[in-house]
C-alpha cells in the first residue's frame, strides 16, 4: 500500500468520524487540507463534506462544498437536497432536483419529505406520480412521506392506504406509523387502532408512540398510560418522545399527583433536562397546578431552551390574567435568544395582550406576524386578533366612563415595558373591584408567584 493510499484511507476515516460526532472544527480543518490539494480530489470525499456541513446545520457551507464539485453525481445532489429539506426550503431543493440527470428513489423520497414537512400536498402527490411514471420501484419511505404530507386530508389518507395494501407496502412499519397518525389526527380512531393491532410483530417504538399520542388526542389518558406500561413490561426502548407522550396523558386526565410521581422518575432517568420532555412538564404544571412556580423551575433546568419550550411558557402564562405580563416578557426573551416566533408564539402572546387590554401592542405583534413566514396556521393568529378587538370594545366603554391616565391611542409607540403598567393602571381605574396584579416596570425578568394550594385529592395513576 502506497503512502498516498494510506493517507487517503486515514483521511476518510477521520472525516467519517467528524460527521458522526458533528465535529465541525476538525471537519473544517480537514476541508482546508482538501481544498489546498493536500488530498487528491474525489467526488466521494466532496460528498462527505456536504454531509458534514448539513449535519452541523451549516447550509451555506454545504452549498459551497457542492458548488466546488466538478462532476457531481446523484449522491451529491441527494446530499444537498437533504440539506435544504432539513432547513425547510423545498423550493430550492426542487430546483436542484430538476438538475439531476437521472434521479433515483432516494432523490424522490428526500424531496417528498421536504414538502411533507411543510404539509404541501400537491407537490408531494405530483412527485409520487413521477416515481410511478419513470418506473422506479417505490418503497415504504415513499409512501410514509406522502401519507405524512396528506395527513390533514383523511380521504387522501384512505386512498393511499388502499394503494399501500395493494402494493404490499403495509409490511413497512413506517407506512403503518404514518397511517396511525393520519387517521388519529382526523378523528378516525377506530381505523388507527385497526392499523396498530394489525401490525402484529412489526411494531417499532414509533408505532407505540404514535398510538399513545392517538389515545391522548382522544382524551383517553388512562388507555395511553396503560399502553406505556405495556411498553415497559415488554422491555421496549423508551425515548424522550414516549415519555413526553405519557406526560401528556397525565395532563389530559388532570392527575397532578401521578404526574409529579412521573416527574420524579424522569429525574432519576436523566430526561428532565431534555427540552422536549421539559415542554411536556411545563404544559402539565401550567394546566394541572394552581401556579406557574413548578413550570418556572422546569424551565430553569433546561440548559438550552428551544422555541417549543419558550412557546409553552408563553402559553402557560397567557392563560391567566394575573400572569399575562410574564407572557410578553418571555416573548421578548424568545426574540432576543434568536428564535423566530411561529404561529403558536403569536397566538399566545396576542392572547396575553387581550388579557392586559394592550390593543396597540397586540396590533404591533399582529403586524409582525403578517411579516413572518408562518404558513401552518395563520388563521389561528387572525382569530386571536379578532378576540383582542372584541375584548377591547368592552374595555373601551369602561375606560371612557372614567378618566384614563394614558389614552390607548398613545400606546402605539410605547415599549412593552412601559405599556404594561399603563394598561394595568387603566384597567384598575376602569374596574376598581377587579383583582389585578401589581406591576413593577423596573423588574428585569419573569417572576413567579406561589399561591396557597391544597394537595390534589384525585387518585394517581400507579406506575410500574
Amino acid at each position: 500500500m502506497t503512502q498516498i493510499s494510506w493517507s487517503l484511507q486515514i483521511f476518510r476515516q477521520i472525516l467519517k468520524t467528524c460527521i458522526d460526532q458533528r465535529d465541525l472544527i476538525k471537519g473544517k480543518s480537514l476541508h482546508a487540507c482538501y481544498v489546498k490539494s493536500l488530498i487528491p480530489e474525489s467526488t466521494y470525499i466532496s460528498n462527505h463534506f456536504i454531509l458534514l456541513y448539513s449535519k452541523c446545520s451549516r447550509l451555506s457551507a454545504a452549498r459551497k462544498a457542492f458548488n466546488l464539485i466538478l462532476d457531481p453525481n446523484v449522491f451529491s445532489f441527494n446530499a444537498i437536497i437533504a440539506a435544504y429539506a432539513k432547513e425547510s426550503q423545498p423550493h430550492i431543493a426542487h430546483q436542484l432536483f430538476d438538475r439531476i440527470p437521472q434521479p433515483d428513489i432516494v432523490s424522490y423520497n428526500t424531496l417528498i419529505y421536504a414538502y411533507a414537512d411543510r404539509g404541501d400536498i400537491r407537490p408531494s402527490l405530483e412527485l409520487l406520480s413521477g416515481v410511478r411514471s419513470v418506473g422506479l420501484d417505490m418503497d415504504g419511505f415513499t409512501f410514509s412521506a406522502v401519507i405524512s404530507a396528506c395527513c390533514d386530508q383523511v380521504e387522501l389518507v384512505k386512498q393511499l392506504h388502499c394503494l399501500a395494501l395493494s402494493g404490499g407496502f403495509d409490511s413497512y412499519a413506517s407506512v403503518n406509523n404514518a397511517l396511525i397518525s393520519g387517521y388519529s389526527k382526523n378523528g378516525f380512531f377506530s381505523e388507527a387502532e385497526t392499523v396498530f393491532s394489525g401490525m402484529c410483530g412489526n411494531k417499532d417504538e414509533v408505532s407505540w408512540n404514535s398510538m399513545i399520542v392517538a389515545y391522548v388526542q382522544q382524551r383517553e389518558g388512562l388507555k395511553a398510560l396503560a399502553l406505556y406500561q405495556k411498553m415497559l413490561r415488554l422491555d421496549l426502548y423508551v425515548d424522550m418522545f414516549t415519555l413526553a407522550s405519557a406526560l401528556t396523558a397525565f395532563t389530559s386526565i388532570e392527575d397532578l399527583l401521578g404526574g409529579m410521581q412521573f416527574h420524579a422518575q424522569l429525574i432519576k432517568m436523566g430526561f428532565h433536562r431534555n427540552a422536549h420532555v421539559g415542554s411536556g412538564l411545563i404544559d402539565f404544571y401550567s394546566k394541572c397546578s394552581t401556579s406557574m412556580l413548578e413550570s418556572e423551575k422546569v424551565f430553569q433546568e433546561i440548559p438550552v431552551p428551544d422555541l417549543v419550550l419558550r412557546n409553552t411558557m408563553i402559553s402557560g402564562y397567557s392563560k391567566n390574567d394575573e400572569s399575562s405580563e410574564e407572557a410578553l416578557i418571555y416573548f421578548k426573551q424568545l426574540q432576543h435568544a434568536g428564535h423566530f416566533p411561529d404561529d403558536c408564539s403569536f397566538v399566545c402572546v396576542i392572547s396575553a395582550c387581550s388579557n392586559l387590554a394592550l390593543r396597540s401592542q397586540g396590533q404591533q405583534i399582529h403586524s409582525l406576524a403578517m411579516k413572518s413566514d408562518i404558513p401552518s396556521n395563520r388563521i389561528a393568529v387572525n382569530n386571536a386578533l379578532v378576540a383582542i378587538e372584541d375584548d377591547n370594545k368592552k374595555l373601551t366603554s369602561l375606560i371612557m366612563e372614567s378618566r384614563p391616565l394614558h389614552p390607548l391611542h398613545q400606546m402605539a409607540e410605547t415599549p412593552i415595558s412601559q405599556a404594561l403598567p399603563q394598561a394595568i393602571a387603566e384597567r384598575r381605574r376602569a374596574n376598581p373591584q377587579q383583582n389585578l396584579p401589581q406591576s413593577d416596570p423596573n423588574r428585569l425578568g419573569p417572576r413567579t408567584r406561589s399561591r396557597n394550594s391544597t394537595a390534589s385529592s384525585s387518585s394517581s395513576t400507579p406506575l410500574p
